[in-house]
């Protein structure tokens, strides 16, 4: 006699072997938090790097695709007659414009920004004293319409001042050998973090080069182990993932490099002080949607304000102006609706992830809620079908409950929640009574109407008959 394996039982024994094993991770958690640490942190160094390489392959190929399709492959089928020759210079030569163009923003950002930004920020320290001297002038002009605030603004900036001199004094210099033991050791990590960075760099390319292999692969991996539907649609969910990942991110940094460009025109016609410093803080915190913004807008208008109070005004205004541009016009161009998604839950999406995941959240947050919130509306739409009721959310609006013998909606009936009937579910028959006694009541209404507007014609009929 052949052992049959219940499904059921099965399904039961899996998830609680799943929960058994949680637990007894959760509680080595607690009990070897410095192991579990160590652990944890040897996990992460050692698939950084490989994590890194498989994100910026994904980044690199659209880049890749461009190169490859446009210039080479009708390049290379004007002199490589056979197609698997051509197909290889196509990648190869695509891949190496690819990883050029890569390495070309690298020693771009570190040639030409870096420097600006470190000469921005060593004028900003060198200047500090001039800046306090200015406000402390302003806030004494204050003086002469309302002397109240400026002592207290004066007495405040002095506070501040005199603590930040005595943080110095303090605090920095008589550590200096713990400062540059720190540096040390940072720089020790700078250059595993330069090596980690080259890792990533040749994994992409391996990753690049053969990537239809490794889509093949995990398609074969995802056909054997699931069920043919299952599979189909898991691929048509990574699809709609990649669809929305790929556009979000591409477009959000093509968007927000536009934004950083006029910025740094802006500043540079009205020869503002640390316009490359002040473009960029705009240019990246604009890949946050909706508080980025606000995020880039204030330290860059503060740090504006220091040198002049009217500079720092006029700049709040046009970055005012420019976001305006960027959601209404630049935004929508570029981005699209990618996300599928309302106002409300972009900043649900937000809020939760950067309450969790700090900025990498806040950045990711809204295309993970969207592929999140496709994958249940696609599960509520399949029960709703199984159940043949209505898909659209508009449909519901303003159902109070369905009966479940029928499965048909009954509209909301106010004056019977007013009275306190039909809350519950115990009390829907008394409701369906008053819903059936109304109408009732309507129809004989409407019947006497009837009635008494015929009656009404008839006497006026008779009335003309007689006159005649």
């Amino acid at each position: 006699m052949k052992w049959k394996i219940n499904n059921k039982y099965t399904k039961i024994g899996i998830m609680a072997l799943v929960v058994i094993i949680l637990s007894i991770l959760f509680n080595y958690r607690l009990v070897h938090k410095t192991e579990y640490q160590e652990f944890t942190t040897m996990v992460k160094n050692t698939f950084f790097p490989i994590i890194i390489g498989f994100v910026l392959a994904y980044l690199l190929n659209p880049i890749l695709n461009f190169f490859e399709h446009y210039l080479f492959t009708p390049l290379g089928k004007l002199f490589i007659k056979d197609d698997k020759s051509c197909k290889k210079f196509s990648r190869g030569m695509g891949l190496v414009f690819t990883i050029t163009c890569l390495f070309l923003l690298i020693i771009g950002g570190m040639y030409l920004v870096i420097p600006q930004i470190y000469q921005s920020l060593v004028k900003i320290v060198t200047d500090a004293p001039n800046y306090y001297n200015h406000i402390s002038k302003w806030i004494m002009s204050l003086g002469k319409k309302n002397s109240e605030l400026s002592e207290y603004l004066l007495l405040a900036s002095e506070r501040i001042y005199s603590q930040g001199i005595d943080y110095l004094n303090n605090d920095v210099l008589p550590n200096m050998d713990k400062i540059i033991a720190g540096i040390t050791s940072g720089i020790v990590g700078g250059l595993k973090l330069v090596l980690d960075v080259i890792l990533a760099i040749i994994i992409s390319i391996y990753v690049l080069l053969e990537k239809e292999v490794l889509v093949a692969g995990c398609k074969k991996l995802l056909f054997g182990f699931f069920e043919t539907n299952v599979a189909n649609q898991i691929l048509s969910g990574v699809r709609y993932m990649d669809l929305v990942f790929g556009g979000f991110i591409s477009g959000k940094i093509i968007d927000s490099f536009i934004i950083g460009l006029i910025c740094y025109i802006f500043m540079t016609i009205l020869q503002y002080d640390y316009s490359v410093l002040i473009s960029i803080i705009i240019g990246v915190t604009n890949i946050i949607p909706y508080f980025g913004p606000f995020i880039g807008a204030i330290p860059s208008t503060l740090i504006l304000m220091l040198i002049d109070v009217k500079y720092g005004l006029i700049f709040a205004i046009f970055v005012l102006v420019l976001q305006q541009i960027d959601g209404n016009i630049i935004g929508p161009v570029i981005l699209g609706d990618r996300l599928n998604l309302s106002s409300m839950w972009i900043l649900f999406a937000i809020l939760v992830g950067g309450g969790f995941f700090g900025v990498p959240g806040m950045i990711l947050g809204a295309p993970c809620f969207a592929c999140l919130y496709a994958l249940v509306g696609t599960l509520c739409r399949r029960k709703l079908s199984k159940k043949k009721l209505p898909l659209d959310s508009e449909d519901y609006y303003d159902v109070d409950y369905i009966k479940p013998d029928s499965m048909t909606p009954v509209r909301m009936n106010r004056e019977t929640v007013k009275k306190g009937t039909g809350v519950f579910s115990f009390d829907r028959h008394i409701k369906e009574e008053a819903l059936k006694r109304k109408a009732e009541l309507e129809k004989k209404i409407k019947a006497e109407f009837e009635k008494n507007r015929n009656e009404e014609d008839d006497e006026k009929d008779q009335e003309k008959d007689h006159e005649e």
